[in-house]
């Protein structure tokens, strides 16, 4: 492309992206919505299909089971088959998975769209990030995976207050299929807008507007780097470890307590709505969209490290995590749920500088497998603790029953708490374990920009 053309084609590029982008961050919000949407439908499937905590909590859990299972997969169809296919697939599977949940005469059926959810939904966040690699400039991909999770977190915003109250106004079976209805469309803007790169479209790729005249030898030695390579070298790195266990930790705690037990726990131990009881899960996701734009400004332009702000952001998670757990002699007054749902919250924003830190540990042509096992450290530790905490408050339930749903007392959610602290602890730990790498001569291949 000649130099008079390449203004016009960065206009054109510039304009093309940001579709591409809000497509991409739309369809992981659904995923997030997903992950979420068991707190507020705990009571009624539970009524419904006449299932104890420890079901329902495998039906939390196999999203997770799932999704950490599908990451290094995910990666694979990233490179290969491409984010727009994979992408486009994933939204149609989800939508059906959704459908077939909704009409579901049984638990059965219901698992299995839960299965066909999970599968569908597993394979979109390792191809945004695939897509802002080729359609961002090395400089931006930080602020704009950020920007990114604060965005597609308003898919859990969506499963909190709003999703309860459209339960209390049309039932679950129709909100879930009016989520179907609307990932189905989504799925065709996804076919009709995402492209996997400039090339496709005859515009030149990203690396040459940072002034090369090749591509970085970082994205030319990919294509010579085999699976089985790529894996022996990923699992060898020892330096991923503190990064897999700082996302084991939150990740897992947040989303056993936030996405499956927060409304039914608040329900019972306070006597709330579920429109209420929800507002804490709102606020929480609130407070999750804040924590990822600012612990990455704090990495970033404050700190220049991401060790310290992980620590800080951590520590915040696990600090607010033992307060709910052991405040007032278990049972935090009411009305200081807010302030504590919030900034847990905030502390789990620190996924995005735990996705970066990735960059500085992993060379370019291993960061999309290392970023996939470093992800499916928190989904992992969730499949494990959903239904643990299921166990543990079935195991403390006395045998009183509600509304044909089974009443547990507060003793009871104290155990399953407690399970969370354990996990926001292990994260903690493991955070003070990653070291910054300042002062080390990094080698040509983890300088190439993206």
């Amino acid at each position: 492309m000649s130099e008079p053309q390449l203004p016009e084609a960065i206009g054109k590029l510039y304009r093309q992206r940001w579709r591409i982008w809000i497509i991409a961050c739309l369809a992981h919000s659904i995923g997030l919505f997903h992950r979420a949407s068991m707190a507020p439908l705990a009571d009624r499937l539970m009524a419904d299909f006449s299932i104890s905590a420890t079901v329902f909590g495998s039906l939390g859990a196999v999203y997770f089971y799932v999704y950490s299972a599908m990451q290094v997969p995910a990666g694979t169809l990233a490179d290969t088959l491409g984010p727009r296919k994979t992408i486009t697939l994933g939204l149609i599977t989800s939508a059906t998975g959704a459908l077939i949940m909704s009409q579901a005469p049984t638990f059965t059926a219901v698992y299995t769209g839960r299965l066909l959810i999970s599968f569908g939904v597993s394979v979109v966040w390792i191809n945004a990030v695939k897509l802002i690699s080729e359609w961002f400039r090395h400089r931006e991909q930080a602020t704009i995976t950020g920007i990114s999770i604060s965005v597609i977190n308003l898919g859990q915003v969506a499963a909190a207050t709003p999703l309860a109250f459209f339960i209390g106004l049309v039932g679950w079976r129709v909100s879930i299929l009016t989520i179907s209805l609307i990932t189905y469309g989504l799925a065709a803007a996804a076919w009709l807008i995402i492209r996997n790169s400039p090339v496709q479209v005859g515009l030149p790729p990203v690396w040459k507007l940072n002034g090369r005249d090749h591509a970085p030898d970082g994205i030319k030695a990919e294509a010579s780097i085999s699976l089985g390579q790529r894996l022996k070298l990923v699992f060898g790195n020892k330096r991923l470890i503190p990064l897999f266990l700082g996302h084991l930790g939150v990740v897992g705690a947040y989303s056993t307590f936030f996405n499956n037990w927060a409304v039914i726990y608040i329900m019972q131990t306070y006597g709330t709505a579920r429109d209420a009881a929800a507002n804490f899960v709102l606020t929480a996701a609130v407070g999750l969209i804040a924590g990822s734009t600012i612990a990455g400004l704090f990495s970033d332009r404050i700190f220049r490290s991401k060790r310290q702000p992980a620590v800080v952001f951590i520590g915040i998670f696990l600090t607010f995590f033992l307060v709910l757990t052991f405040g007032n002699g278990g049972q935090p007054p009411l009305n200081t749920l807010y302030p504590i749902c919030f900034f847990i919250g905030l502390g789990i924003g620190v996924s995005p500088i735990i996705f970066a830190a990735v960059s500085d540990v992993a060379p370019p042509s291993l960061r999309g497998t290392a970023t996939g096992l470093v992800n499916s450290g928190g989904f992992i530790s969730a499949a494990v603790a959903q239904p643990l905490f299921g166990y543990l408050i079935d195991r403390g339930w006395q045998g009183e029953m509600v509304d044909g749903v089974r009443f547990y007392p507060q003793a009871a959610f104290h155990q399953g708490l407690i399970v969370c602290c354990i996990l926001a602890a292990i994260g903690f730990v493991g955070i003070l374990f990653y070291h910054d790498k300042h002062g080390q001569k990094k080698s040509p291949e983890s300088l190439s920009p993206r």
